[in-house]
């Protein structure tokens, strides 16, 4: 099944997935290991890829009657 054909509830759900994901890429998420460098920060286009799928959550969410809230 290709990306037209799906529901919202599928799209909502692959979102949700790709957010979950994009976040992951952020440098806060190693704080506290070995590895992490205070200094390093996300780029910008990472940031705004992130609102990006965030409003498209919000809007899928309003459009099924599920508010913003999660």
């Amino acid at each position: 099944m290709g990306k037209s054909h799906e529901t919202k509830e599928e799209k909502l759900a692959r979102r949700e997935g790709e957010l979950k994901d994009l976040k992951a890429r952020l440098p806060e998420h190693c704080s506290g290991t070995k590895g992490y460098v205070s200094v390093h920060g996300a780029q910008p286009s990472l940031w705004q890829k992130i609102e990006d799928v965030e409003d498209e959550i919000k809007q899928i969410r309003a459009d099924l009657g599920r508010g913003g809230a999660k």
